[in-house]
């Protein structure tokens, strides 16, 4: 592929290298290198035919046979977290084995936060980030959610607040209730909930996203200012993203002050990638927010650096399931006996509430985990898509459990499928909590991948960053080939090694090769966010966003793909990284 206008000179131009990218027809780029002029991709083909576009000023960068690849795609993070990553107490790295007990977990996560509030004792709120509700669900001694009681034994005149790893949950002081304004007489929220002592006063553990908002809407000085996240964004960028090859991220928990943020820094020109945020809709039901969202669309783009062009919803937080969970877990929990976790909304209210959200002409992306609510947000979605005319690339994430008939709707409707492939791994949260859970049929059964693409699916992929602390794309890249854990990775032991998650019956069933999840990373990220035509792929006439390699991916081993870390990021033809 070469262009014909041979007065143009490159600004840069790749050599020695092998081009790995995947167009919108599922052809592959073939080259060994790439001219770049003006920020866009020149031409691509063999060295001696780019020679041509070489000029006096034209920079020549050696690829030494590593692989080019397209810039990365994160669909779905949340880099407005990157402020938590690196102002807060971090408790990501806390762990338990299970013959542990909830007590242990707690006593050590205190630890923690009491070591951090020695060392910062200026801070009017302590926030903590990272603990990990699977040691207060079952499968550990002695289960009990955390308690406020817990944390007023080494603070209780300053709030303190703690996230968990999966920002479904918030654990507090005593002093946060209090500052927030809530007592006994607090109504229970509609979606999620909060534990109560034996007086009904709230006890510390508040459970998804309107049960938070009790907390985070009330606390003075909860959030991040504007500057704390333009500071915390340019480390993302410059520490996280563009050493891991990301050129584009979809930020899932936007804030007004990130949101903010980010038209500043793309007002500024100090981006050097792509960024998309969310409206977020707490509850389907609240018109007056779809109205406030629908008067408000367009409002926040600067150029092509920074927009909204979606709606972001919770249909679960506790993964609800057609089966019921575990006798075990039901029984550990106290749950009631046929206990299948909670969808946070009746099918009716799904698709009329869709139906409603989708008028806006924004996209819809749902947080949907168990197999039910992944059920009523695809059937939901075709319903509404149906009604409305508007088929905006409206997407479901995370898809821990789904049925066959449901990857079909999908498929069917054009519905994208975001998918995490690090998490797609048998591993010491598979033995801990999912098969206590759910039992090990399905437990082996969870995060496909192969079968989505089998069924027609649109499947773009994301880290959903800082639950995966690491969003490095070839971790991903490595687990979704192999659905192995490697060594070294949280949540390792011996005993997985090798072992695949899978259906017991086929256990490599939902493997996919090394061109599927490459176009997943790359154009399909691109075309969840309506970019397709300006990057993902690496194509004539398109964004140079490039990634150089100090190796060929198609020949290193597929167990050591995670080691690999990119020698150069480029973004819109500047190079932006290098190793």
């Amino acid at each position: 592929m070469v262009n014909e206008n041979r007065m143009v000179k490159a600004d840069t131009i790749l050599i020695n290298g092998i081009i790995l990218s995947i167009s919108a027809d599922g052809t592959r780029a073939e080259g060994e290198a790439v001219a770049v002029a003006d920020g866009l991709i020149l031409a691509i083909g063999d060295n001696e035919s780019i020679q041509q576009y070489a000029g006096e000023g034209t920079e020549i960068v050696d690829c030494k046979g590593g692989t080019i690849l397209p810039g990365f795609i994160d669909g779905h993070l949340h880099s407005a977290l990157a402020a938590s990553v690196f102002g807060n107490c971090s408790l990501f790295e806390v762990s338990c084995t299970q013959e542990e007990s909830s007590d242990d977990a707690i006593n050590k996560y205190v630890a923690e936060m009491e070591h951090f509030i020695a060392e910062h004792p200026e801070q009017a709120v302590y926030r903590g980030t990272g603990w990990d509700r699977a040691y207060f669900t079952g499968g550990y001694k002695n289960t009990r959610w955390p308690s406020r009681k817990d944390l007023d034994r080494i603070c209780s005149d300053k709030p303190v607040i703690m996230e968990s790893y999966c920002q479904h949950a918030l654990w507090t002081n005593t002093k946060a209730i209090e500052l927030a304004g809530l007592d006994a007489s607090t109504p229970d929220p509609i979606n999620g909930s909060f534990t109560r002592d034996e007086n009904g006063y709230p006890d510390g553990t508040f459970l998804e996203m309107e049960s938070k908002a009790l907390i985070i809407d009330n606390m003075p000085r909860y959030d991040y200012t504007v500057e704390e996240y333009k500071t915390s964004f340019l480390r993302f960028q410059d520490e996280i993203a563009l050493p891991s090859g990301v050129t584009f991220v979809n930020d899932c928990m936007s804030t007004e002050n990130y949101i903010e943020a980010m038209k500043q820094l793309a007002a500024e020109g100090k981006l050097k990638l792509r960024v998309r945020g969310v409206y977020l809709l707490d509850n389907i039901n609240d018109t007056a927010r779809v109205a406030e969202i629908d008067g408000r669309k367009g409002t926040d783009n600067v150029d092509d650096l920074f927009g909204i062009e979606t709606i972001k919803l919770f249909f679960d937080g506790e993964f609800a399931t057609i089966e019921p969970y575990e006798q075990e877990a039901i029984e550990s929990n106290g749950f009631p006996e046929g206990y299948c976790g909670e969808c946070f909304y009746t099918d009716e209210e799904v698709n009329e509430g869709l139906a409603k959200a989708m008028e806006t002409g924004l996209q819809i992306h749902i947080h949907a985990c168990g197999d039910r609510v992944t059920r009523q947000a695809a059937r939901g979605l075709a319903y509404a898509q149906n009604k409305t005319g508007f088929h905006r690339r409206n997407v479901i994430a995370h898809l821990m459990l789904v049925q066959d008939d449901d990857k079909r709707i999908m498929g069917e409707n054009g519905i994208i499928c975001n998918v995490q492939p690090r998490w797609m791994v048998y591993d010491l949260d598979s033995t801990g909590n999912s098969e206590v859970m759910f039992g090990k049929k399905r437990a082996m059964e969870f995060y496909p991948y192969k079968s989505l693409l089998e069924a027609g699916c649109h499947v773009a992929c994301g880290t959903d960053f800082p639950v995966i602390p690491s969003m490095n794309p070839f971790e991903g890249i490595e687990t979704a080939i192999t659905r192995c854990i490697y060594e070294g990775a949280a949540l390792y032991a011996p005993q997985f090694k090798g072992v695949p998650l899978g259906p017991l019956d086929d256990p490599t069933k939902e493997c996919v090769g090394l061109e599927d999840v490459i176009r997943s990373y790359t154009y399909e990220g691109a075309y969840q966010n309506f970019m397709e035509d300006i990057t993902g792929s690496i194509e004539p006439g398109k964004s140079a966003e490039l990634v150089v390699l100090g190796c060929d991916l198609e020949t290193t081993p597929a167990d050591e793909i995670h080691f690999i870390q990119p020698e150069m990021t480029f973004f819109k033809g500047k190079l932006v990284y290098q190793k």
